[in-house]
């Protein structure tokens, strides 16, 4: 069997990578044109105090919210831009350090040990003048106080994106909520499966992949193996290259496109545990040490391994949305009362 080298299938990896910016930004025209408006102050309307972007994963929020951001930071030289992951920035303090330090570069703080109240003053003092503040994946902070600190900084304008905008704004306070839960929505539905041929082409063509490697039978049944997620549709292309490129295989096929698959869903489930929190960890591996059970038993197991145990509503609700939305947990409809168990790229990581 022939052993190719990435330089033999490849000139360049780095576009195969599900985080790596594309230069155009396929089939989200509209929110880019939508999002642009709210964010610039020669629209009538024009930088919005809240904005929410919302929508499954993997349907381009992150990248299309970035470009645009981009464009804003360089048109107008009056508006300060930043950026935080609340993935792996889920605790208040550490939202604000992340907020601090674009701000001002270097700073005497500290991510783990300045008090947030520390933190939240002193991003008050380097701002003067109209701030745009985009928090990804903001329906994984744990402390939504932080929406509260930052929207009460007059200059300050909000951009959230989240998968479920329910978790966003479900049970902030009430004045509050009277502002970031009327945000303005923006939203981003899945992509059919001639979008996502399309994005894979643009993402080979940048990689400088081997013509005739990937062909149009391929695209589709790895669009199709997708279910309508960019992400997953550009890890399973990435996956099927590497199968030819480490001389495991001499072409790909739909057996190559199968293994893709799992490896792909692995990888992502992969990434997605690596950044839960402590508690949400606990949750998971008693999950998977007892195998399906219902909320209320996972909730009482998890709450005798724990110090300061989360509600058993907050547990539910990982259960019921959160885990589910990152293909960790599903339920069996067939059980009554509900059960749920782990996926099995979830267990595959666990084990």
């Amino acid at each position: 069997m022939r052993s190719y080298s990435d330089q033999d299938i490849l000139r360049d990896r780095a576009p195969l990578r599900d985080d790596h910016a594309p230069e155009t930004i396929r089939h989200r025209d509209d929110e880019q044109t939508h999002l642009a408006s709210l964010l610039s102050p020669d629209v009538a309307g024009g930088i919005v105090e809240v904005a929410l972007v919302h929508g499954p994963p993997g349907v381009g929020k992150t990248c299309t919210v970035e470009a645009v951001i981009h464009e804003v930071d360089a048109e107008f030289d009056a508006i300060q831009t930043v950026m935080a992951d609340c993935w792996t920035d889920h605790k208040r303090s550490r939202v604000l350090y992340t907020i601090l330090e674009q701000l001002v570069g270097s700073t005497t703080a500290r991510r783990d040990s300045t008090p947030a109240d520390e933190l939240l003053y002193q991003i008050k003092d380097a701002i003067d003048g109209p701030t745009v503040i985009f928090l990804d994946e903001a329906d994984k902070l744990v402390d939504d106080l932080v929406l509260r600190d930052l929207y009460e900084i007059p200059d300050v304008r909000l951009l959230l994106a989240a998968n479920n905008p329910h978790q966003v704004v479900g049970d902030i306070e009430p004045r509050v909520y009277s502002r970031i839960g009327t945000a303005t929505r923006v939203k981003f539905d899945p992509y059919h499966d001639s979008e996502l041929r399309s994005i894979l082409d643009d993402r080979i063509r940048a990689a400088g992949v081997q013509s005739g490697l990937v062909d149009r039978q391929t695209l589709e049944t790895i669009s199709d193996r997708a279910e309508r997620d960019a992400r997953r549709a550009i890890a399973i292309l990435r996956n099927s290259v590497d199968a030819v490129a480490t001389g495991d295989v001499e072409s790909i096929t739909d057996d190559v496109i199968s293994a893709a698959t799992v490896s792909a869903k692995e990888d992502i489930a992969r990434a997605r545990i690596s950044s839960l929190t402590a508690d949400q960890r606990v949750v998971l591996d008693v999950l998977f040490e007892s195998g399906p059970a219902t909320s209320g038993s996972i909730h009482e197991e998890y709450a005798s391994q724990v110090t300061n145990e989360c509600g058993a509503r907050t547990v539910r609700g990982w259960l019921g949305e959160k885990f589910q939305q990152y293909n960790l947990v599903c339920v069996l409809e067939d059980r009554h009362p509900q059960e749920y168990a782990l996926t099995d790229a979830a267990r595959a990581i666990l084990r």
